[in-house]
C-alpha cells in the first residue's frame, strides 16, 4: 500500500515593502480549513496530509494572497502587500451579511483600533473628531466625563433623535444623554424639570476605548435601511476585540499626564481704568475698589483661580488574548481617573470585558461578550443659572477683579455684594455627583444548516441586552450665600434613572455560486424592547448639610417612565457578479408601541450598485495610472420614531381641598402621527492611484425628510393648547471627499497623509405650522427661525424683525420678519488633515480638525458686557450701546482650527527587548502624546465648540458660562507579555 503523503510547510509572513514581520496574520489550509497564526516574528508552521496544499494568507490591512505549495519546506516566505484602499476590508451591509469594501454600493467609514487612539481620550466618542468625512462632534460641556454629541450628515429631525444608533457586538445600546436634575439648582428651567440645560454626558462615555477593535460608521439610509425606523440618523457598528488561536499575548499600556484649560478669555483690570466702575457696580462698588487699594491694588485673575488647576490624569489598561482551534478568548481591564480644571471635579471609569468564542463542531459556532462598567465624576454647577447664579461662571460675570471672596483662613466665605452667590464658594461646597453602573451582555450563534459544492445556509442568532443605573446627587448646602438668599434654604436634588435595552436578531443566510455570480440572501427578524424609569427628587430646606431627600421641608418629585416595544424583519439579497459588479437590494418593515397604530408595519426600502471598472479588459492601458476605479450608487429610506408622549395624554397630579385628582395636559395626544421619513440618494467614486501612492473617495448625497414631527398650536375652543402632528419637511444635501496619500514607504520609513472634507446644507422646503423660533432665550438674545425656504439653523435676532432698511424685505409690518439671517450654526465645511511619519522605531503623528463659517450665540460675552468685566473695555462699550437695536454683536464667528492629536511614540527594536527581558517582553513603546493642545480661532470666549443646550437638533450654537475646555498631555508606556 502506498503511504499518505505528508507535507510540513514553515515560513514566514511579512510585510512586502518594509520586510516587516506580520504578527496576527493568519494562514490557512483552503482544502481542509486548517491553519495556523504567525507569532511576534512572523512564523508559522502548518502540516497538511496531502501531495499539495493551497495556502491563504490573510490580515486585517493587508490584501489577502494565496500560494500553492507541493513540497514541504521551512523557508516560504509569505509577502503580504498593504490594502491601502482597505478593498479586502469586509463593510456591513445587512444586519448578518457584509461584502468586501471594494464592492460596497455606499460610502462606508472605518475607524480602527490603531485610528482611534493616536492620543489617549477621556471618552470613546471625543476620539472621532476629524477622522471620518460627514461624521462631526459637538462639545456640549467641557466637564470630565465628555458631554459630545454626534451628527452624521446634518439632522433629519427637528423633534426627535439627532445622534446615530449604536450597536455593540450586535447588541443596540443606550447613547442617551440623561439628565441629571441640575437645573433645579441652578434654576435654568424653574422646578424639578429635567431640561436639556443640565449638560448631561452621552453614555457612550461608558464605554471603554481600548476595548474597541473597530468602528463601521453607516451614514445614513442609503446604509442603512435594513435597520428601519431608528436609522436615519446614521448607524455605528461597534466591534470589540476578539481572540485570537495561539499562545496568550498580554498587552498593557499606561498612561500619566494632566488637564489644564485650553482657553481663557481674560478679565478686565480696573486699575488701569475704572471708568464706568459705579455704573457697575454702585457706590459699594467704588467703595470696594478703594478698600481694596484702588489703581495701587489688588488684582485677582479668577478665571486662573477658577479654572486653573492642572488636573492629574492615570489609566491602566491591560487585555489577554489567546485560545486554541476550538475556543478563543479576550479578557481585559480598566482603570482611569481623570482630575478636571476646577477643583474638585473629577471623571472616573473602571471596567471588564470578556469576550469568548467556541466551536462547537464544523457547523456550530458560538461567541458570547460580557462588559461590566463603572463610572463616577463631579462635573460642579456650571452653565445658565437663574435667581440666586448658582453657577460658577454665570456668578462670576459679576465678580470684579478687585474684590477678595476667596476662602478666609478660617474656612468661610466672604459675602459677594454684587451677586447672590459667591463663585468661590460654589466651586469648593456645591456638589453635581454622578454615578453609573453599567452591564452590556452579547452573543451570537452561527449554525451552518448545509454546505455542498456551490450553495450553503446558515441560521444566525444575535442579540443581547443593555442595563444601566444612573444616579445623580446635587446638593447645595444650606449655609451658602446663594441658599440664603432662598427660603427655605438648603437643597438637595436626588435623580435615579435605570435603563435596560434588550434586542434580538433571528436570521437566515443563503449563499449560491453559480459560475462567477455569487448570489447571498438574508432574511430574518428582529424584536427590541426599551424600559427607562427615571425618578427626580428636589427637597429644599435642609436641616445643616444633610444631603438627604427625605429630610427637607419642601418637596417635588417628577417620574418619567418610557416603555417601548419594537418588531421588524428585514429581506436583502446582494449579487456579486465576479468582483467586477455588485447589486443589492433590501427591505425592511418596523411597528412599534410608540407608533399610533401599534399594528401596523411600515416599510422601508433600499437598494445599491456598484461596478469595479478597473478590473474591466479596457482598462488595461490606464491600470499602471489609476489601478482601482470603482463607481456606485445607492438608495435607502430610513426612520425616526415619533416622541413616545406624542399620542398619549399625561395627566398632572391636583389637589382640591384635599380631594386628589388629575389635571388635564394643555398638550392634546394624537392618534394620527407617524413615524418621519427620510429618503437618501447617494452616489460617488473609489480610485486608487499609482499602486498605492494616492487614495480617492468622493460622495455627493441629497436627502429629503418627510412626515416632519412638530408642534401645532390649537384653538383654545378645543381645550387643549398644542399637539404634535406630521406638518413639514426638509431636503439636506453634501459632499465628501477623502484623499490619502502615502509618499513613501520602505522598511525604515513611512510618510503618509490623510485628508478629508465634508459640507452639508438644509432648508425647510414645506412647514405646514406657522414659523416659529427655537433655542437660546429669546429673539432679542439670538434664536432660531423654522420657517420654509431657510435653513433651520438659522439664526436671527431683534434687527430680524419689523422695518429694517438693511434686510432683504426693508418695509415689513413692525413685528414681521423681514428675512434678515445673522448666521448659520451649519460650518461652510469640516476638514480633518493627519499625517503619520515612521523612521528607525519612531513614528510621529498629528491631526488638525478645521471647521469653517459656522456660528455661535456667544451670551457669556454678553453677560460680561453688562458688568464691564470684559477685558475689551471700549469695545464692549460699543456692544452695550447697540444693544437696544442689534443682536450682531453676540452672533460670532465659530471658526475653529484645532491640533486635535499629537503623539510622538518610540518602539524598541526586539533585540534591545530580548537581551534586556529576555523572551518575557514581546515589545516596548514609549512615547508623549496630547490632546487638543492647540485652537486657533477668532471666537472671543472659551470655545466655539460648545452647547448650553445639549444634542438638540438644532440651537445647538449657544454659550451660557460653560464648563471651559482642557487641553490633555500624556507620558505613554505600552508593553506586551
Amino acid at each position: 500500500m502506498a503511504q499518505a503523503q505528508e507535507l510540513t510547510i514553515s515560513g514566514t509572513v511579512v510585510d512586502a515593502n518594509t520586510g516587516e514581520p506580520l504578527l496576527g496574520a493568519a494562514v490557512r489550509v483552503k482544502e481542509t480549513g486548517g491553519g495556523a497564526i504567525a507569532d511576534a516574528s512572523g512564523r508559522f508552521r502548518i502540516t497538511v496530509k496531502a501531495a499539495s496544499a493551497t495556502l491563504i494568507a490573510k490580515l486585517v490591512g493587508y490584501k489577502e494572497r494565496t500560494v500553492v505549495v507541493t513540497e514541504s519546506t521551512e523557508s516560504l516566505v509569505i509577502r503580504l502587500q498593504e490594502d491601502i484602499l482597505r478593498a479586502e476590508e469586509v463593510v456591513v451591509t445587512g444586519l448578518a451579511t457584509g461584502i468586501k469594501r471594494e464592492n460596497a454600493p455606499n460610502s462606508i467609514g472605518t475607524i480602527t483600533a490603531k485610528d482611534l487612539l493616536p492620543a489617549p481620550a477621556q471618552t470613546v466618542d471625543q476620539a472621532f473628531a476629524g477622522k471620518v468625512a460627514g461624521l462631526s462632534i459637538r462639545q456640549n460641556t467641557g466637564a470630565p466625563g465628555g458631554g459630545i454629541s454626534l451628527n452624521l450628515r446634518g439632522i433629519t429631525t427637528l423633534q426627535g433623535n439627532t445622534q446615530p444608533l449604536v450597536v455593540i457586538d450586535g447588541v443596540i445600546v443606550s447613547n442617551d444623554a440623561l439628565n441629571s436634575g441640575l437645573t433645579s439648582i441652578t434654576d435654568a428651567v424653574g422646578g424639578a424639570s429635567q431640561s436639556s440645560q443640565d449638560q448631561p454626558s452621552s453614555r457612550l462615555a461608558d464605554i471603554n476605548p481600548n476595548d474597541i477593535e473597530d468602528i463601521q460608521v453607516l451614514k445614513g439610509p442609503a446604509a442603512t435601511a435594513v435597520y428601519g425606523s431608528k436609522a436615519a440618523a446614521g448607524v455605528l457598528v461597534v466591534t470589540t476585540k476578539q481572540g485570537k488561536p495561539g499562545e496568550t499575548k498580554i498587552d498593557v499600556s499606561q498612561q500619566f499626564g494632566f488637564n489644564s484649560v485650553l482657553k481663557l478669555v481674560g478679565t478686565r483690570d480696573w486699575r488701569a481704568d475704572s471708568s464706568g466702575l459705579r455704573a457697575a457696580f454702585g457706590a459699594a462698588g467704588v467703595n470696594a475698589f478703594v478698600a481694596s487699594g484702588g489703581a495701587n491694588g489688588q488684582f485677582i485673575d479668577y478665571e486662573r483661580e477658577f479654572y486653573g488647576q492642572n488636573g492629574l490624569v492615570n489609566e491602566t489598561s491591560i487585555t489577554a488574548r489567546g485560545g486554541n482551534a476550538t475556543t478563543l478568548f479576550t479578557l481585559s481591564g480598566q482603570a482611569r481617573n481623570d482630575q478636571g480644571i476646577i477643583r474638585n471635579t473629577f471623571f472616573n471609569r473602571y471596567g471588564a470585558r470578556l469576550n469568548l468564542t467556541h466551536k462547537f463542531s464544523d457547523r456550530l459556532t458560538a461567541d458570547v461578550g460580557l462588559n461590566y462598567l463603572n463610572t463616577s465624576s463631579q462635573r460642579a454647577s456650571t452653565g445658565n443659572s437663574n435667581v440666586t447664579l448658582t453657577s460658577i461662571g454665570y456668578a462670576a460675570t459679576r465678580l470684579p477683579s478687585f474684590l477678595d471672596v476667596r476662602r478666609r483662613p478660617d474656612g468661610t466665605f466672604p459675602v459677594m455684594p454684587f451677586a447672590p452667590s459667591n463663585p468661590a464658594e460654589i466651586i469648593e461646597r456645591v456638589r453635581n455627583e454622578e454615578f453609573v453602573d453599567r452591564v452590556v451582555g452579547s452573543f451570537r450563534l452561527d449554525y451552518s444548516v448545509f454546505k455542498i459544492e456551490n450553495q450553503s445556509l446558515n441560521i444566525v442568532a444575535s442579540g443581547g441586552a443593555d442595563y444601566l443605573n444612573q444616579r445623580n446627587n446635587i446638593t447645595s448646602p444650606v449655609n451658602t450665600q446663594h441658599e440664603q438668599a432662598k427660603a427655605p434654604s438648603g437643597e438637595n436634588a436626588a435623580n435615579n434613572v435605570a435603563s435596560f435595552f434588550n434586542n434580538l436578531w433571528l436570521s437566515a443566510i443563503h449563499n449560491v455560486n453559480v459560475s462567477s455570480v455569487s448570489i447571498t440572501t438574508s432574511a430574518g427578524f428582529q424584536v427590541e424592547n426599551r424600559d427607562i424609569s427615571a425618578v427626580l427628587a428636589n427637597v429644599r430646606g435642609l436641616p445643616a448639610d444633610l444631603p438627604s431627600v427625605g429630610l427637607g421641608l419642601t418637596q417635588v418629585s417628577q417620574q418619567t417612565i418610557t416603555r417601548q416595544y419594537d418588531q421588524g424583519f428585514y429581506v436583502q439579497s446582494d449579487i456579486d457578479f465576479g468582483g467586477v459588479g455588485f447589486l443589492n437590494v433590501k427591505l425592511r418593515g418596523d411597528r412599534s408601541s410608540v407608533n399610533s397604530d401599534v399594528n401596523q408595519f411600515y416599510l422601508f426600502p433600499g437598494a445599491g450598485a456598484s461596478v469595479v471598472l478597473s478590473k474591466l479588459d479596457f482598462w488595461k492601458d490606464l491600470s499602471a495610472t489609476i489601478d482601482f476605479l470603482k463607481l456606485r450608487a445607492a438608495v435607502g429610506q430610513a426612520g425616526t420614531l415619533a416622541p413616545p408622549e406624542s399620542k398619549f395624554l399625561s395627566f398632572g397630579p391636583a389637589n382640591v381641598t384635599g380631594l386628589i385628582g388629575a389635571i388635564v395636559p394643555l398638550r392634546d395626544g394624537n392618534n394620527n402621527v407617524r413615524p418621519e421619513r427620510t429618503t437618501e440618494v447617494e452616489f460617488g467614486l473609489d480610485a486608487g492611484i499609482l499602486n498605492g501612492f494616492a487614495s480617492l473617495e468622493f460622495t455627493y448625497f441629497l436627502r429629503f425628510i418627510d412626515d416632519l414631527i412638530l408642534l401645532k398650536q390649537l384653538p383654545p375652543s378645543s381645550g387643549f393648547t398644542s399637539q404634535l402632528v406630521n406638518a413639514g419637511a426638509m431636503r439636506t444635501n453634501g459632499i465628501e471627499a477623502s484623499v490619502n496619500l502615502n509618499w513613501l514607504r520602505s522598511r525604515e520609513v513611512e510618510v503618509s497623509t490623510r485628508v478629508i472634507f465634508s459640507r452639508n446644507r438644509a432648508e425647510i422646503t414645506r412647514l405646514d405650522v406657522p414659523a416659529f423660533q427655537r433655542g437660546g432665550f429669546g429673539v432679542n438674545l439670538g434664536a432660531y427661525t423654522i420657517r420654509q425656504g431657510f435653513s433651520p439653523f438659522s439664526i436671527v435676532g431683534r434687527e430680524s424683525f419689523g422695518p429694517n432698511p438693511d434686510a432683504p424685505n426693508p418695509t415689513v409690518r413692525p413685528g414681521e420678519f423681514n428675512g434678515l439671517i445673522l448666521g448659520d450654526e451649519q460650518p461652510n465645511f469640516n476638514l480633518g488633515f493627519s499625517s503619520s511619519v515612521r523612521a528607525y522605531g519612531f513614528e510621529l503623528f498629528f491631526l488638525l480638525d478645521w471647521r469653517q463659517g459656522n456660528s455661535v450665540i456667544n451670551l457669556s460675552r454678553f453677560l460680561l458686557d453688562g458688568t464691564g468685566i470684559s477685558p475689551d473695555v471700549e469695545a464692549a462699550r460699543e456692544r452695550v450701546r447697540l444693544r437696544a437695536t442689534t443682536t450682531r454683536p453676540y452672533v460670532e464667528d465659530g471658526s475653529f482650527v484645532k491640533l486635535r492629536e499629537l503623539s510622538l511614540n518610540y518602539t524598541f527594536n526586539r533585540d534591545f527587548t530580548k537581551s534586556v527581558f529576555g523572551n518575557a517582553v514581546s515589545y516596548l513603546k514609549i512615547g508623549v502624546s496630547g490632546r487638543n493642545l492647540l485652537m486657533f480661532t477668532r471666537y472671543s470666549s472659551y470655545d466655539p465648540e460648545v452647547s448650553n443646550f445639549g444634542s438638540l437638533a438644532t440651537a445647538g450654537s449657544v454659550e451660557v458660562t460653560p464648563f471651559p475646555s482642557s487641553r490633555s498631555f500624556f507620558f505613554n508606556i505600552q508593553f506586551g507579555l
